[in-house]
């Protein structure tokens, strides 16, 4: 498959009754998105800056400053972040930005990370699962580490509090930095742990986007970096896409203002069906604690072929965990996203995906 973030994206954009392929929000469930009414042309909302060009580093990084306030409880200099088109950007601004440095993740791994790092020529350094920590003590300064400490894509998984403390005690004793993804952050369904970003600011790269808690199309994330690397990403954003659109950034921060920057309050009705799906797993001994992913494992092979055909027969897709790892760990594995589909639902089409065969 020449390009795995491209598959997924083609999923997403098909009509299919139970879609449990892409990680996409449900957006029936979320407030109506009115962008008409965050964003008039009158005076006040809209100026020149929203439709021409504008600093490379964004003009609502103040807004984005209250963010992480208001919602982590940090504070942070409005200097160092910069917006961008999603955590997708963000994430090829890094390797950019590391491509000549050591590149590390934990396999499996989100493969839009592993696509921008094969546009740039970049090779990747993949750490077992089980043992990553223990590896990552053999990296060599000026690294650049990529995970989701919350809700990972694929696998759906959680760092505990104590990794989180030795992930941090590592990165600053061997003078490494931390990508943390942290698109699935706000999709807890028990208190949130800290994130990385509050443990050590100078060693860890926090990515946050709008596209799972608005909308997808506003294409828009904030990135809260190490002050020493700020200079060198916008250097790097301003080749890859000069700025972020204005118009969506004055949807953005109408939106915050509305909301009184709190960007997960409007979750309430998601986190519902994420709740009421999870005792629908956990009947079927799966294991799911929050964001959007989990697997299932099959006695068969879950081939492209297998899911191709699941998804011709029984109108379900779902995404077949070879696609993120070439390990036979996974050859019998889907990832399923349980966003998209309600309980009763879910229910019915795991008791078909057992039943069903080529």
């Amino acid at each position: 498959m020449e390009n795995s973030t491209n598959f997924l994206n083609n999923i997403a954009s098909k009509e299919i009754k139970y879609n449990l392929g892409p990680g996409v929000p449900p957006l029936s469930l979320y407030p109506k998105f009115e962008p008409d009414k965050l964003f008039s042309f009158g005076k006040e909302k809209f100026d020149v800056k929203s439709v021409s060009y504008h600093e490379t580093s964004g003009f609502i990084i103040e807004a984005a400053s209250k963010v992480l306030e208001v919602n982590e409880a940090i504070s942070i200099d409005a200097k160092k972040i910069v917006i961008t088109n999603g955590v997708q950007e963000a994430i090829s601004i890094a390797i950019s930005c590391f491509k000549h440095n050591t590149l590390v993740c934990i396999e499996p791994s989100y493969p839009g990370f592993e696509d921008a790092a094969k546009a740039f020529g970049c090779q990747i350094l993949r750490l077992n699962k089980l043992t990553w920590l223990d590896d990552l003590k053999q990296l060599p300064e000026d690294s650049l580490f990529y995970l989701s400490a919350d809700f990972s894509n694929p696998l759906g998984l959680s760092l505990s509090l104590a990794d989180r403390l030795k992930l941090i005690s590592l990165a600053i004793k061997n003078k490494f930095y931390i990508f943390d993804d942290a698109t699935y952050r706000q999709f807890n369904l028990s208190q949130a742990l800290p994130s990385l970003y509050s443990f050590h600011s100078e060693r860890v790269i926090h990515a946050i986007s709008f596209s799972k808690i608005l909308a997808p199309g506003l294409r828009t994330g904030f990135i809260y970096l190490p002050e020493n690397l700020v200079s060198k990403f916008v250097s790097v954003k301003s080749s890859l896409s000069l700025n972020n659109s204005g118009i969506t950034q004055r949807i953005i921060q109408e939106w915050l203002k509305i909301n009184n920057y709190n960007i997960s309050a409007h979750l309430s009705k998601i986190k519902q069906r994420l709740n009421e799906n999870q005792k629908i797993l956990n009947n079927h001994n799966i294991t799911f604690n929050g964001g959007f992913f989990c697997t299932l494992s099959l006695k068969n092979s879950i081939t492209f072929e297998y899911c191709e055909s699941l998804l011709k027969h029984e109108n379900i897709a779902v995404i077949p965990m070879v696609l993120f790892s070439n390990s036979n760990e996974y050859l019998n594995q889907m990832r399923l996203c349980v966003a998209n589909i309600s309980q009763y639902e879910l229910d019915d089409v795991l008791h078909k995906i057992k039943k069903f065969k080529i």
